[in-house]
């Protein structure tokens, strides 16, 4: 399901940035190590964490469709604060240590923007949009082959569940209806070819006949022409 999902993307990614955070409180993590040295610690979280938010960020949009914005922005910010860290670790400088520094402080950005981020993922796993909790209720049935009544939901929602249920029952009527009206349709299509057909072949006979006998008549008069002209030789 869903939210279980993302519910263990939550506890990865709230895990490594706490990783990150006690590696730099603690010295493991430090702006004095070679740039090479920095990146070796860290690739991997980095990573990591990167693909976490754009995987959530998909989640989230579905879970909660009108903090669709924010959710996008805190990812976009996140994620390219995770890139620009490691692009200044592989940039070649005079001044290695300088790189340190700069990607260090990318780090602790990254820190802090990982923390709003996380925030707002717990919030919309906990409290994501009515509607999106009851379709996701309606997929679990669905699965289980289960009736939906037997599902635990706040009442707020029971009502819901039957609004879509029924609306559902309407579009399988109404498609069938349609599917009836295609198929009525279709054989008129049928039978109005058959009809076009059996109109071309009289007409397209009646027409050979005729033309056979205006040929016929052009025939004779040549004939009775050349009778006539030879009637005349001395």
């Amino acid at each position: 399901m869903i939210k279980e999902e993302f519910n263990e993307k939550i506890s990865e990614f709230e895990e490594i940035t706490q990783k990150i955070a006690s590696d730099v409180a603690s010295g493991a993590i430090y702006e004095k190590l070679p740039p090479s040295e920095l990146l070796n610690k860290t690739e991997h979280y980095i990573n990591r964490l990167r693909d976490l938010a754009t995987e959530s960020e998909e989640i989230m949009v579905i879970l909660k469709p009108e903090k669709a914005y924010t959710v996008k922005a805190l990812c976009k910010n996140f994620t390219q604060t995770l890139t620009t860290f490691k692009d200044i670790l592989v940039q070649n400088s005079p001044d290695p240590l300088a790189n340190s520094r700069l990607a260090f402080e990318q780090l602790r950005k990254a820190l802090t923007d990982g923390s709003d981020l996380l925030l707002l993922m717990q919030d919309i796993r906990d409290n994501p949009s009515p509607l999106m909790d009851a379709l996701i209720i309606l997929k679990k049935a669905s699965k289980t082959k289960g009736p939906v009544i037997s599902i635990q939901a706040s009442e707020e929602i029971q009502p819901l569940i039957k609004y879509v249920l029924g609306r559902i029952d309407e579009l399988r009527a109404a498609l069938m209806g349609l599917e009836k009206k295609v198929g009525e349709t279709k054989q008129i299509m049928r039978e109005l070819q058959e009809e076009s057909l059996k109109i071309l072949s009289h007409k397209t006979i009646t027409n050979s006949k005729k033309n056979e006998g205006e040929n016929r008549k052009r025939q004779l008069s040549l004939s009775n022409f050349k009778a006539k002209e030879n009637g005349r030789k001395p």
